[in-house]
């Protein structure tokens, strides 16, 4: 992003129009605006708490503090849709075809379980 355009500065673009053999037969000046106060205090606030944060979001100003935290991990938890997918994808992983297999899943009603007697 060039400093003027974040500093508000509006940007020309100039647009050349040729006829199907090549020749120019005009031009046009296409004026993009800069960057509002709005645009820029977004932007900022953006930078500032992807700054704050590890590259998976954890903040840092948590996940850095030995004294006071111990970070335990949890079971990974599963999205049934995944496993099914990787099902089928693995299924058809010997398919001359299988690299431009697209997958898809529908949702299905569970079945409601028996009544035992």
């Amino acid at each position: 992003m060039p400093l003027p355009t974040f500093d508000g500065e509006p940007v020309e673009h100039l647009h050349e129009h040729y006829d199907p053999d090549g020749n120019l037969t005009g031009t046009t000046v296409v004026t993009v605006p800069g960057w509002t106060a709005d645009d820029r205090a977004w932007a900022l606030g953006l930078a500032l708490r992807e700054s704050a944060e590890c590259p998976r979001g954890h903040d840092l100003t948590e996940s850095l503090d030995y004294d006071s935290w111990k970070w335990v991990p949890q079971p990974p938890a599963i999205c049934f849709a995944c496993a099914a997918l990787e099902a089928t994808v693995d299924k058809h992983k010997k398919d001359p075809h299988a690299r431009s297999m697209l997958h898809s899943l529908h949702k299905v009603p569970r079945p409601k379980p028996k009544k035992r007697r």
